[in-house]
């Protein structure tokens, strides 16, 4: 069994209505016999953030939000807030029991509507394929409740795909079991490493202002040693 944890970044509408060209979603995999000691090291983590930074264990890390609208965190430099953000990223790249899948739709391709349709069913076979090769293994979806009901009913879709005629059937899910579970990212240490991970995937191709000046619009590459596209040799994003 894993278990995939997924956060978004962008938005999932079209131009002319959306600012934004991409719309990416990243996630880790995780086995869940390493669930107990990832969370236990996650919690020391939080803890060396609250003591470096000042930075409340209580706080949601929402990478967006942490550097543009800080809010509470407002009284932590920004400068402590990027470095919060690669430290959360290193966190990640260190831990040998996670893999990393990220996703996006490039929406100047997209000709109607779908780009979350396609976004998840870009991730959801990715993860399948990955579970083929993990045993065969079988996996559960975790992700922030936002659009629970649309997702759900494409993962029963992409378990039942129905052919158009004289065309062959579209892949199907053989390994992504049940429905998404749906959580509250403010409750989540592991979505909240998601959202910066989804966060920098996005500053790759779109970086903002402040992101490019401190040179941080790469970080996402920093996630070599747990991506599972660069280990297959492919691009660090799929790109859909």
């Amino acid at each position: 069994m894993q278990f995939l944890y997924v956060d978004e970044s962008g938005d999932s509408g079209l131009t002319p209505t959306s600012p934004v060209q991409y719309f990416f979603l990243a996630s880790l995999a995780i086995d869940p016999l390493h669930l107990q000691g990832i969370s236990a090291d996650l919690h020391r983590f939080r803890q060396h953030l609250a003591a470096k930074y000042g930075l409340l264990i209580s706080e949601e890390i929402h990478a967006s939000a942490f550097l543009s609208k800080p809010g509470p965190v407002a009284h932590i430099p920004l400068n402590e807030r990027l470095r919060i953000l690669l430290e959360c990223v290193d966190w990640c790249r260190r831990r040998p029991d996670v893999h990393l899948l990220a996703v996006s739709v490039d929406k100047r391709r997209a000709v109607t509507n779908t780009v979350f349709q396609d976004a998840w069913r870009q991730l959801l076979l990715l993860f399948d394929a990955h579970l083929a090769t993990a045993g065969p293994a079988q996996g559960l979806v975790f992700c922030d409740n936002t659009d629970g009901t649309k997702l759900t009913h494409l993962m029963h879709t992409l378990r039942q795909p129905a052919a158009a005629p004289g065309q062959p059937a579209g892949p199907t899910l053989q390994h992504v079991i049940g429905d998404p579970v749906l959580w509250d990212s403010r409750t989540s240490y592991l979505h909240q490493m998601v959202d910066v991970i989804a966060y920098f995937a996005k500053q790759l191709y779109e970086p903002n202002r402040r992101v490019r000046e401190k040179g941080a619009h790469n970080y996402f590459h920093r996630l070599a040693p747990i991506n599972l596209l660069v280990q297959q040799g492919q691009p660090p994003i799929s790109i859909v």
